[in-house]
């Protein structure tokens, strides 16, 4: 089990298309955690698997996937970036204390880039930006670089740069921070000096980051106008502190492809981005229904929460997060919505679609649990001599209603029961069975949406349906 200081919970954002499952794949490549790297393309990802992903070469739902990176626990959460499946993005960001916003170097700010700040600024969320596909035809790193800092400003500060040949094609990256550079040769990343060029570039960027960690402490300030110089200690520290802080915006670079960047980003969300116990902090109502701060504790009496729920023909899974003491199987809890008991059976821990037992899961992680009676997604389960409630999360509201046809008669029944489990994994998509027109009618954010949930009622339960313009009850 890791300690919570030795646990990231990081959520990747970004518009579809922009690169964030085959990062989330060249980090698993890296740490060992996978001996091929995936494509979306081919439907072998560790994050996209599920039939649907697969066929539509997109993700549908959040995925976990924890990666160990010098003895710390890096949990990502990979999320679609189609709009039509913004209730998953909502799920992570509960269960997340940091972002990396994932920006394609070919197409530059987008619209999905734009909502996922954001949801950030609204959560006052720590985040990096990650700009993907460097090294691609037509990929612009310095247009991309050049609109962010238009849009947002100082706080925007490059602690990667990419390195150009003649032909503007990017080889290699340099560290700002120890002005090192890389390259990497058949995936593995090597060592190079850096080049004459890029000498002024990095002292220029460096000693920005130096302006950025001297805002942050009014010794270093004063050190800073004298001329001084931080030690790499100092550095990091302030650099933490400014992410902590929402002062700095720290911005990496690479390729998913080649993994270039990708050691250099897990260093850094080591060193920058905060651990539960820093991440953000939760108001929770107790049971006589005053609100108060809580606070991750590893030391508390256990508490998690249910931030994604996972349903099929087989039964139910419950992705938590525990945010004090510790879950172990046998350990019995209390839900404090309904006030039943919950007991745990053997905790899990996730991996895309693989699911591994586990002893327990520690304070600040991330896992799963099966067949938990009552619970659904934002609930809290707490001791029961400390039963606060964690406020759950707010999920955007259906826009696209379908009435439903039944393929094979007889399958009327099935439909409501089947529906119900998809909307316990699915908080966006509502089910009502219209009175006047004598319809069934379900919602959702959009056709893709609806679309996905016509193809999980055939592959889950069995059960085909047709899909038609609601009638409309007209009034005189």
């Amino acid at each position: 089990m890791y300690t919570v200081n030795s646990i990231r919970n990081i959520c990747l954002l970004g518009h579809s298309g922009s690169g964030k499952t085959a990062l989330a794949e060249s980090l698993l490549y890296m740490t060992g955690a996978i001996d091929r790297i995936g494509k979306n393309a081919d439907g072998n990802t560790v994050c996209d698997y599920d039939p649907e992903e697969i066929r539509r070469h997109i993700s549908i739902s959040t995925s976990v996937v924890p990666l160990e990176y010098h003895n710390v626990k890096i949990n990502l959460l990979d999320t679609p970036g189609a709009f039509d499946f913004s209730g998953a993005v909502m799920e992570a960001l509960r269960a997340a204390d940091a972002a990396i916003l994932v920006c394609s170097a070919k197409d530059g700010i987008t619209v999905g880039f734009e909502k996922a700040w954001k949801y950030c600024e609204d959560r006052n969320m720590p985040r990096f930006v990650y700009i993907s596909k460097v090294d691609e035809d037509n990929s612009d790193y310095n247009a991309t670089f050049n609109a962010l800092r238009e849009k947002y400003g100082n706080k925007i500060a490059p602690v990667v740069i990419p390195i150009w040949n003649s032909a503007h094609k990017v080889t290699g990256i340099i560290d700002v921070l120890n002005k090192r550079a890389y390259e990497m040769q058949n995936l593995k990343r090597v060592e190079i000096d850096v080049p004459a060029d890029k000498v002024s570039v990095i002292e220029e960027f460096n000693d920005a980051l130096k302006e950025a960690v001297a805002e942050t402490d009014e010794a270093l300030m004063d050190r800073f106008f004298e001329g001084g110089d931080f030690t790499y200690r100092e550095m990091i520290t302030g650099l933490h502190q400014g992410v902590k802080d929402l002062s700095l915006f720290p911005v990496l670079c690479g390729s998913g492809l080649t993994c270039l960047g990708s050691l250099m980003l897990m260093d850094n969300i080591i060193d920058l981005l905060p651990n539960p116990v820093q991440g953000n902090y939760h108001k929770a109502t107790t049971a006589d229904g005053k609100t108060e701060e809580f606070v991750v504790s590893p030391g508390g009496v256990p508490c998690a929460y249910v931030w994604k729920t996972v349903s099929d023909q087989y039964g139910k899974y419950s992705y938590v997060k525990v945010l004090s003491g510790e879950i172990t199987s046998d350990t019995t809890l209390v839900n404090a919505r309904t006030g039943e008991t919950e007991k745990i059976s053997k905790p899990l821990t996730v991996i895309g679609k693989k699911q591994v037992e586990t002893d327990g899961i520690g304070a600040g992680d991330i896992g799963a649990v099966a067949k938990l009676v009552s619970a659904k997604t934002g609930d809290t389960l707490c001791d029961a001599d400390r039963v606060v409630k964690l406020p759950a999360p707010v999920f955007p509201k259906p826009s696209l209603f379908m009435a439903v046809t039944v393929a094979k008669k007889g399958d009327e029944g099935k439909i409501s029961s089947a529906l119900a489990r998809l909307m316990e994994e699915d908080p966006t998509l509502s089910y009502q069975n219209n009175a006047e027109t004598h319809q069934q009618v379900i919602g959702g954010l959009g056709e893709q949406h609806l679309d996905v949930v016509k193809a999980k009622l055939k592959n889950k339960f069995g059960v085909e349906i047709g899909l038609e313009a609601p009638r409309i009850a007209y009034r005189e």
